[in-house]
């Protein structure tokens, strides 16, 4: 198993990374003082598909399950309310524990819940989904979406834990380890170019072909893990160093800005969020090359390892007006500017202001808007 420490001072935790870790969770929460009376955030596919081995591994522990309805679009204030509610008729107080059981949506939420009933109570992230095992779990990131915009409501709320079981990804569809996988191309462009080339030499593990018999299973789960744990280290050291997103950290947003204009516009339902991203990450590669920062070269290996791995690298069916509008009200305006990361090469990025909407609106219509 592996084991990342995530330095925040008193805030500092570990990331834990296994196979078949699940049914061990109780006595880890045992060891770290966390087992008074814990609840169980979740949804009910994840709750069918692992509930039993989570339920298993907290046998002596006084626990609830309590389930909200699967999807991005029921990560809002009112659901959020439903849970709080549920808090509140189960009488869970300030020594409760919330542990967050599924993908990025139920980690936000749980996150957000845990954030704000009684001014804060502890909990950890279980991820079961390769997007929220190596990104949306780690760094506190916690939050609910507005109709104008994504995560729009929100705080930054550390964990005690985050506890990833590799065969949990076994069970998923091909186009949720996709998503994930974006997040995963993201790291070695922002910081890793070892890293990069590791994807690009194991490409051909990276997909549910591999789970479907035990030999390439067990080389498969093997790639994987490490492909999760790399991706903690380095998510854990940039949120050690900002850990409020005032400066370094803000390099974790390589093909967000775009990315998430791209699924409010959707609606979160044309594109999901890895895909979104991925179509984020060439539009930001092709103005890095527009300004002169980065090589063809480099902007030819990004597009051809999405699509090795079946990400889209173009966008259809919006207007590119429409998207440089949404930008104004994301989170990454800062002082009017609309602040972009650009790659200078792979493993190396630097944030920049000066992108005009011109060139965007430019970029994005060579990707297929309209």
């Amino acid at each position: 198993m592996a084991r990342i420490k995530v330095e925040l001072n008193e805030r500092s935790y570990d990331i834990m990374v296994g196979s078949g870790i699940l049914s061990e969770l109780g006595r880890i929460l045992k060891g770290e003082g966390l087992s008074r009376e814990v609840f169980v955030i979740t949804d009910p596919l994840i709750n069918d598909l692992h509930g039993d081995k989570l339920r298993a591994g907290l046998k002596g522990i006084k626990h609830e399950v309590l389930e909200v309805p699967r999807g991005e679009r029921y990560k809002n204030l009112k659901v959020a309310a439903k849970l709080i509610d549920e808090l509140v008729q189960h009488s869970a107080h300030r020594d409760s524990l919330i542990i967050s059981f599924g993908g990025g949506v139920i980690g936000d939420l749980a996150g957000f819940v845990a954030a704000t009933y009684m001014r804060g109570i502890n909990y950890i992230q279980v991820p079961t989904t390769l997007l929220a095992q190596v990104d949306a779990a780690i760094g506190g990131k916690t939050g609910v979406n507005h109709p104008k915009g994504k995560n729009l409501i929100g705080s930054f709320y550390q964990p005690k834990l985050v506890y990833a079981d590799i065969q949990c990804l076994s069970t998923l569809p091909a186009r949720e380890l996709r998503t994930g996988l974006a997040e995963v191309v993201k790291y070695g462009v922002i910081d890793d170019a070892d890293f990069f080339k590791f994807l690009e030499a194991n490409s051909h593990h990276l997909n549910t072909r591999a789970f479907e018999d035990q030999d390439t299973l067990r080389a498969s789960l093997k790639v994987w893990q490490t492909i999760v744990a790399e991706s903690a280290k380095i998510k854990a050291k940039i949120v050690a160093k900002d850990e409020t997103e005032s400066g370094l950290r803000m390099i974790l947003n390589f093909g967000h800005t775009v990315g998430h204009a791209i699924e409010t516009l959707t609606r979160y339902k044309a594109y999901n969020h890895g895909e979104a991203v991925a179509i984020g990450m060439v539009v930001a590669a092709r103005l890095a090359n527009r300004l002169r920062l980065l090589d063809n070269g480099s902007v030819d290996r990004l597009v051809g390892l999405l699509l090795k791995l079946g990400l889209p690298t173009e966008v259809e069916a919006l207007p590119a007006a429409k998207i440089v509008n949404a930008l104004g009200i994301d989170k990454k305006v800062r002082g009017g500017k609309v602040l972009f990361v650009l790659p200078e090469s792979i493993g190396k990025v630097v944030i920049r202001d000066n992108v005009s909407p011109r060139a965007l609106a430019s970029v994005l219509r060579e990707m297929g808007c309209k």
